[in-house]
C-alpha cells in the first residue's frame, strides 16, 4: 500500500538493512553497525522505543540488487520530522486515541509511548486508529 503523496519525501542517498516492502507507516532508524562498515548512512525498521526515529516509510520497497545493505531507488523515507504527516500505522496488539503520545514498538510500528528512561516521544495522535490503521500524527520529538 503506498501513502498519499507527501512533501518533501527524502532525496537524500541512503541504504536500506532489510527489505522494506510492505513497511509503508513505519519507522525507521539509523544502523550504526551497518552505517560504520558501509560508510553511508544504512536505515533499518526501528524496532525499541530507545530508537532514534529519523523517518517514516512512504513506499516500501527491496534493495535494487536483492542484497542488504544497499540502495533502493524506490522506495521512499518521509525525514521530515515536524508538522504533522497523514500515514503512521498503528502498531499490531493495540489503539491510538487521539491526544495519546506515540512512540515505537516492536515492530517498527506506532503505539502508546512509554515513559522509560531514554524511550522517545515521537509526537501526538491528532486522530483515533485501531490496530493496522493508518491516523495522523503531530510530530514533537522528545526523549524521557
Amino acid at each position: 500500500m503506498a501513502l498519499a503523496n507527501l512533501n518533501p519525501r527524502s532525496t537524500l542517498k541512503f541504504l536500506i538493512a532489510s527489505d522494506f516492502t510492505g513497511g509503508e507507516g513505519g519507522i525507521v532508524t539509523i544502523d550504526g553497525a551497518a552505517t560504520a562498515t558501509a560508510g553511508v548512512t544504512v536505515l533499518k525498521p526501528a524496532t525499541v522505543a530507545t530508537d532514534v526515529p529519523v523517518g517514516i516509510i512512504v513506499v516500501g520497497a527491496a534493495s535494487d540488487s536483492g542484497t542488504y545493505p544497499d540502495y533502493a531507488t524506490n522506495c521512499e523515507i518521509y525525514d521530515t520530522l515536524i508538522g504533522c504527516f497523514d500515514g503512521a500505522l498503528c502498531g499490531y496488539g493495540g489503539s491510538i486515541t487521539a491526544g495519546d503520545a506515540v512512540g515505537c514498538d516492536g515492530s517498527g510500528l506506532f503505539t502508546q509511548a512509554g515513559t522509560g528512561s531514554g524511550d522517545f516521544v515521537i509526537g501526538y495522535a491528532m486522530t483515533s486508529a485501531s490496530e493496522g490503521e493508518q491516523f495522523t500524527i503531530k510530530f514533537n520529538v522528545t526523549q524521557f
